[in-house]
């Protein structure tokens, strides 16, 4: 008797252990990416797909290709399919709206990156915009101020991306900071904007006219992201410049910028993101909320916002070719 009980028990200990992993492995996430021609949404997805792997679920990928009117049709979709759960990354709320409330009628949970919660959208991890503007901006005051300690007056242009709110915010603080009274010799000469449509081209452009207008009265140019800044780069070294007299930095951190910054580019430093690292928060509150079956408010933080770590990249720290910025973050539950 004692030992049938035993088997029994065993019986009843590997179904249950087969049917978790059986569900675990069926897990299906839709990813919609709103644009995988840009390196922040590569390794946000490859940092969803790796924790995919590990956890045995299938990941699906839809590409908004950089068309803003992609994100709920795309939402939808997902809803369509009946996933189990729904990623988000780089939205803006009010292009996201449509797809959050089909989802809340199927049933199926919503995890945002880099993109304003709205309805009940369970987390939006993130990097912490507002302080990487002021961040990007002190270094670029201390930059200048080291450089030339005798200069009256030193001059910063900007140019931003205000299409999604992430780029609003880093702009409005880098001016803040500009504009503070600590910073009185530090004068903002001209800003502008460029698209998510037209950034590949614009940033050159505007950089060449306010060469032609100003010449090396400039000392910096700040994007409000690496793209922006690649532009600039580029226009500074056609116009016969170095960094010396024109230096740019940016927000996000590629492959591309450290390659510049090690190369000894215009391009002289980043506030890197750790893109990986929110799609290691998405992860983990999946796991919690969706396998586990826990309340979202005993995971997530009251805002339901989770700000990861992000880190200052110049020639003295920049990770070698073919590496990246070891940036020794856990998650959600670290």
């Amino acid at each position: 008797m004692k030992k049938v009980l035993i088997i029994l028990l065993l019986t009843i200990l590997l179904v249950s252990v087969f049917t978790f992993a059986g569900f675990a492995k069926a897990l299906k996430i839709g990813f919609v990416a709103a644009n995988m021609g840009a390196d922040s949404n590569v390794l946000a997805y490859q940092g969803m797909e790796d924790y995919c792997k590990r956890m045995g679920w299938e990941i699906q990928l839809l590409d908004n290709q950089g068309d803003v009117t992609k994100y709920s049709p795309n939402m939808i979709n997902f809803v369509s399919a009946k996933v189990d759960a729904i990623v988000l990354t780089c939205g803006e709320k009010t292009l996201v709206e449509e797809g959050v409330v089909a989802a809340e009628k199927a049933g199926i949970p919503v995890f945002f990156s880099d993109t304003e919660n709205v309805g009940n959208t369970i987390v939006n991890a993130t990097s912490n915009c507002w302080a990487m503007g002021a961040l990007l901006a002190s270094h670029t005051v201390d930059i200048m101020r080291a450089s030339d300690p005798d200069k009256k007056v030193h001059n910063v242009c900007i140019i931003g991306m205000p299409d999604l709110y992430v780029h609003r915010q880093r702009q409005q603080m880098m001016e803040a900071v500009f504009n503070s009274p600590e910073n009185k010799d530090v004068h903002i000469l001209a800003t502008e904007t460029c698209t998510v449509a037209n950034w590949p081209d614009a940033p050159y452009d505007i950089t060449k006219i306010w060469i032609a207008k100003y010449g090396d009265e400039i000392d910096a140019i700040l994007g409000t992201w690496d793209g922006i800044g690649w532009g600039v780069a580029r226009a500074v070294s056609d116009s016969g410049m170095t960094k010396d007299n024109i230096f740019t930095v940016a927000i996000d951190g590629s492959e591309q910028t450290y390659d510049l910054i090690r190369r000894g580019e215009p391009f002289v430093g980043v506030v890197a993101q750790n893109f990986a690292g929110w799609s290691e928060v998405d992860g983990d509150a999946i796991q919690a909320v969706v396998v586990e079956g826990k309340d979202p408010k005993d995971v997530v933080p009251l805002s339901r916002t989770v700000y990861v770590p992000f880190m200052w990249i110049d020639s003295t720290n920049v990770p070698e070719k073919g590496e990246g910025v070891d940036f020794n973050y856990i998650g959600l539950f670290e």
